[in-house]
């Protein structure tokens, strides 16, 4: 058996890695981890002043309803095709630790995911998350890049 991570985030460079895997990789016995890291920035006001928990609360719980939402639909393709799968979600860490990470405890044995193309200027400033995993990841990764529409 055959055991992938699937990272996705919600944006069409991911969905369009999971559509080309699902069309030119997938079979029938395959294992799906299907991945999410949340990130999300609390604001939480100026330091020493009080924090509003309500508002921290409720940028959590949209945090988490995305994720939900994103992993769920994945998974519910997954099962209309016949392949077993299953969701992790991860916060807390850089998307690229997280995926490296989860990809060595769940014993994966390729990794798939999209790219944002971002430019030089952009990789030196926020880096790039399919970079670091190419470079550091202990198994195969294919890199899907959407073509130019």
């Amino acid at each position: 058996m055959r055991r992938h991570l699937i990272a996705l985030d919600g944006r069409k460079p991911a969905d369009y890695a999971f559509e080309w895997y699902l069309e030119n990789f997938a079979r029938p016995d395959d294992q799906v981890v299907i991945f999410h890291c949340s990130l999300f920035q609390l604001s939480i006001a100026l330091p020493g002043a009080a924090v509003n928990v309500d508002a921290v609360s409720k940028q959590v719980q949209e945090a988490m309803d995305r994720a939900n939402t994103i992993t769920q639909n994945a998974n519910e393709v997954l099962k209309a095709k016949g392949i077993r799968g299953y969701i992790i979600i991860k916060s807390g860490m850089k998307p690229e630790e997280a995926i490296l990470l989860t990809a060595e405890e769940e014993k994966v044995d390729h990794i798939f995911m999209g790219t944002r193309d971002l430019n030089s200027l952009e990789r030196v400033f926020i880096g790039s998350v399919s970079t670091n995993v190419v470079r550091n990841a202990k198994v195969p990764v294919t890199i899907v890049k959407m073509s130019p529409s």
